[in-house]
């Protein structure tokens, strides 16, 4: 498995491409699994198809650097966790999945009602995720106080990465930098904070650094 672990969708940056180019190269059938959100942004397919539809508040920004790499909008496909389609389907027949931001406990708890936690573990592709959907892949992570967590925890990933965590978003703010600290000392893994233009590539268990990354150890 190769994955790639992101703060946003700007993967298509100079910052990333030279390391991406050659797993785009093959133009590997992507699925999008959108499902890290907030229960007041999507609770129903319309409410859904609002933010991650096409036309939709997050779609073309989500969308925009897969067509950098090449790709036609008709060849990425979504997950609508309110579609009642075929989800494992969808991940059999995928090359590489991405996660979207948001909340990652939530879009767990979602893969767990939709049954595609075991299809996900088991998936052999290239799994790839921004934010939310970078926290996700980890086997631990730990979450910093922001807009949507009132105070630090300690959380339960996919266990897809082993041997690291992440401080996402990082700006070198006080709290970010008490949270690394705090959860390099509990955890007794290194922590990689990732600048807006940096993320990691980890392929069998090789963390290749892409971009603006700092190390806590």
């Amino acid at each position: 498995m190769i994955n790639v672990l992101l703060n946003y969708y700007n993967f298509d940056g100079d910052w990333a491409r030279p390391h991406l180019n050659r797993i785009f190269a093959p133009k590997p059938r992507v699925l999008i699994l959108p499902l890290a959100y907030r229960e007041t942004q999507a609770w129903d397919n319309d409410s859904f198809l609002s933010i991650y539809g096409k036309g939709g508040e997050k779609y073309d920004n989500i969308l925009r650097p897969f067509l950098s790499y090449g790709y036609d909008e008709k060849d990425i496909a979504w997950l609508n966790p309110y579609d009642g389609g075929n989800h494992l389907a969808l991940i059999r027949n995928a090359d590489m999945l991405f996660f979207t931001g948001g909340m990652p406990e939530k879009a767990i708890a979602r893969m767990r009602q939709l049954g595609i936690v075991d299809a996900v573990k088991s998936f052999n592709g290239t799994v790839m995720g921004a934010s939310a959907g970078a926290m996700l892949q980890l086997e631990t992570y730990h979450i910093t106080p922001d807009e949507d967590y009132d105070s630090y925890g300690i959380w339960q990933g996919l266990a897809l990465v082993k041997g690291l965590d992440l401080e996402v978003h990082y700006l070198a703010t006080d709290v970010q930098k008490q949270c690394t600290a705090r959860a390099v000392k509990q955890l007794a893994l290194p922590v990689y904070q990732m600048w807006h233009e940096g993320g990691l590539l980890i392929e069998d268990g090789k963390v290749t650094v892409m971009g603006n990354v700092e190390v806590v150890k």
